[in-house]
């Protein structure tokens, strides 16, 4: 006996497989790291110093270092710009 595939079942695997062919490719920008200053980090001046130095305007941020005692600016930018 063959077995059957019914319509709804076909159809919504041509769709599937429709999507998948269809579905744009996504190019992620790649994200750069550089450490600004290490010590004394405000983080109005550490975003205003990454938007002069980068153009990215929420990249500056403030990250503590391992004993917590301080923290460095960090700029995080896409790498192309």
């Amino acid at each position: 006996m063959a077995t059957s595939i019914s319509f709804t079942r076909f159809f919504t695997l041509i769709i599937l497989f429709t999507a998948a062919l269809v579905a744009p490719h996504v190019n992620a920008q790649k994200r750069c790291v550089e450490t600004l200053y290490k010590s004394g980090c405000t983080l109005t001046d550490c975003g205003a110093k990454c938007y002069q130095k980068h153009g990215s305007a929420r990249g500056g941020q403030c990250i503590a270092n391992p004993s917590m005692t301080d923290y460095a600016c960090v700029c995080v930018y896409n790498c192309n710009e």
